[in-house]
């Protein structure tokens, strides 16, 4: 009996996360007429105003960060943060290299998830928000990352950046 009332509890509290989820995700980020981009650390106005070139650095520098903490990190200097990739747009890739893109950026952030909270994370993860999409293309692996996290403010944030379908 009590094996019932455990998967009920599991199933209520599954439907229960996805609703918040749903909710969240639909809460506008910004003003209309306003410049604004996508942005774990920084608000709205914030972000829009910051060009590529800035969110680069500052996420180079969380992933050279990473890299003293792990040396594993360092794999994903070229592929992710090199200054290659300021040019690449997801939307104008062929379905190999986006889905080689997914695979590289999926390792990457279930990588990154035991570091979640410290800020080398959260910089690296700015620039994949930004110039690679992840609330939009890797969603689900941003959500996995960030999922052992659920009581944090960061998590409210991440959330907000996942198009939920």
């Amino acid at each position: 009996m009590w094996f019932w009332g455990r998967i009920f509890t599991f199933h209520s509290m599954a439907s229960s996360l996805a609703s918040q989820l749903q909710r969240l995700a639909a809460q506008p980020s910004a003003m209309s007429g306003q410049r604004t981009a996508p942005s774990l650390l920084f608000d709205w106005k914030e972000a829009g105003d910051l060009d590529l070139e800035t969110v680069l650095a500052l996420g180079a520098n969380g992933l050279a960060e990473l890299v003293q903490l792990d040396p594993e990190f360092a794999r994903f200097e070229q592929p992710l943060f090199s200054a290659a990739t300021k040019d690449l747009d997801r939307a104008l890739q062929t379905a190999e290299v986006n889905a080689q893109l997914d695979e590289t950026i999926t390792e990457f952030v279930l990588m990154l998830s035991p570091h979640f909270l410290l800020k080398p994370a959260q910089k690296a993860l700015e620039w994949l928000v930004r110039r690679f999409r992840l609330g939009e293309f890797n969603g689900e692996a941003l959500l996995k990352c960030v999922l052992p996290y659920h009581e944090t403010n960061l998590f409210v944030r991440v959330v907000q950046l996942i198009q939920l379908k």
